[in-house]
C-alpha cells in the first residue's frame, strides 16, 4: 500500500509503539473481549496516536472491535492519501476525528494550499517533494486531513471570531470530506469547504504577523492545549446551563396543570390534562418526572 506519511513523525510512533505494546498485550489480555483502546493527544502527540493506532491494527496486535476512535486536538495532518488506509484496514472517516481551533495555525500547516512559488522553493529544497502526489496535485498541499474534522470557536474574550463562522462560541461538525490525493470520491462539497476554512487565515498570513509570536502571540494563544481545555469547558456548560432551562421548564409544565387544579378537582378545559397529554394521565410518570429532574 503505497500511502506517503510524514517521516519525522512515523519514526516517533515507531519507537512509542515498541514502548507500550507490552502494556496493550497485558490489558487485552486482562479484560478480553471488554478490553477497549483510545487514543488522543494534542499537537504532535494527537499525530502519534493516530499512527500507533493504525499500527496496531495494520500489525494485527488488535482486532478492530478493541479500538475506539481516535481523537485528536490540534494536530497536523501526516498522511498523504491517507483514505486508502482507512479502507484497507476496514474503518470509516469516523475512527479519526480531528477537533481544530477556529484559528489554529498547526492542523493548517501542512494542508493549507501552497502557493505556486512556495511549492517551487519545497522542491528544490527536498527531491523528495518533486514526486509528492499531493504537492503536485491542484491543490498544492503536504499531507491532507483525514477522517472527520470538528471546528471548536471559543467565546471571543479568548479569541476573535471567525469570519466564516457565526459569531458564537460552538462546535463546528465537517464530516464526509474526501482525501485531497487519495481515492475517496465522497464529501466533495465539505472537503472543499474545509479547504477555504483552513486556508483562512493562510498560515503564511499569520507567520508575517509579528504580533502572532512570544507568549502572547496569536500562535500560542490559538494552539495552547490549555485553552482547548478551556474552549471545551465553556461549551460544556453552556450546555449544561441549556439542558437544566430545558428541565426546569419541563418540570414547570407538568406541575402546573396539578397546581391550577381547582378545589372540587375538575381541570380546567384548557389545561394539558383536557388534551389528554399522555403523561398527566398517568400519574405515576408524571411523579417519575418531576423527581428525577436533577
Amino acid at each position: 500500500m503505497e500511502v506517503l506519511v510524514h517521516r519525522g513523525i512515523y519514526e516517533a510512533a515507531k519507537g512509542i509503539y515498541e514502548q507500550f505494546l507490552p502494556e496493550i498485550k497485558e490489558h487485552l489480555s486482562r479484560h478480553g473481549d471488554r478490553a477497549r483502546l483510545r487514543f488522543t493527544g494534542h499537537s504532535l502527540g494527537g499525530s502519534l496516536c493516530l499512527l500507533v493506532g493504525l499500527m496496531l491494527l495494520a500489525r494485527g496486535d488488535v482486532k478492530l472491535r478493541h479500538l475506539l476512535p481516535v481523537v485528536t486536538f490540534g494536530s497536523p495532518s501526516v498522511f498523504c492519501g491517507g483514505q486508502r488506509v482507512l479502507e484497507k484496514l476496514g474503518m470509516d472517516e469516523g475512527f479519526v476525528r480531528s477537533v481544530m481551533m477556529h484559528r489554529d495555525i498547526v492542523p493548517r500547516a501542512f494542508s493549507c494550499n501552497y502557493p505556486n512559488h512556495v511549492a517551487h522553493v519545497l522542491k528544490r529544497l527536498n527531491g523528495a517533494f518533486r514526486s509528492h502526489p499531493c504537492l503536485n496535485h491542484q491543490q498544492k498541499v503536504l499531507y491532507s486531513p483525514l477522517g472527520q474534522t470538528y471546528i471548536l470557536q471559543p467565546d471571543d474574550k479568548s479569541s476573535p471570531f471567525h469570519p466564516l463562522l457565526p459569531p458564537e462560541a460552538a462546535l463546528y461538525a465537517l464530516d464526509g470530506q474526501s482525501d485531497v490525493g487519495g481515492s475517496s470520491p465522497r464529501g466533495g462539497t465539505t472537503a472543499s469547504a474545509l479547504r477555504v476554512f483552513i486556508n483562512s487565515p493562510h498560515p503564511l498570513e499569520t507567520l508575517s504577523d509579528p504580533r502572532a509570536y512570544g507568549s502572547e502571540g496569536t500562535i500560542l494563544r490559538d494552539h495552547d492545549c490549555s485553552n482547548y481545555v478551556k474552549a471545551i469547558n465553556g461549551l460544556l456548560r453552556q450546555h449544561t446551563k441549556s439542558a437544566r432551562r430545558r428541565s426546569r421548564k419541563q418540570r414547570r409544565n407538568l406541575w402546573w396543570p396539578r397546581l391550577s387544579v381547582p378545589a372540587n378537582g375538575a381541570l380546567p378545559a384548557h389545561s394539558c390534562a383536557a388534551h389528554h397529554h399522555p403523561l398527566l394521565e398517568k400519574p405515576s410518570l408524571l411523579t417519575d418526572k418531576v423527581t428525577t429532574g436533577f
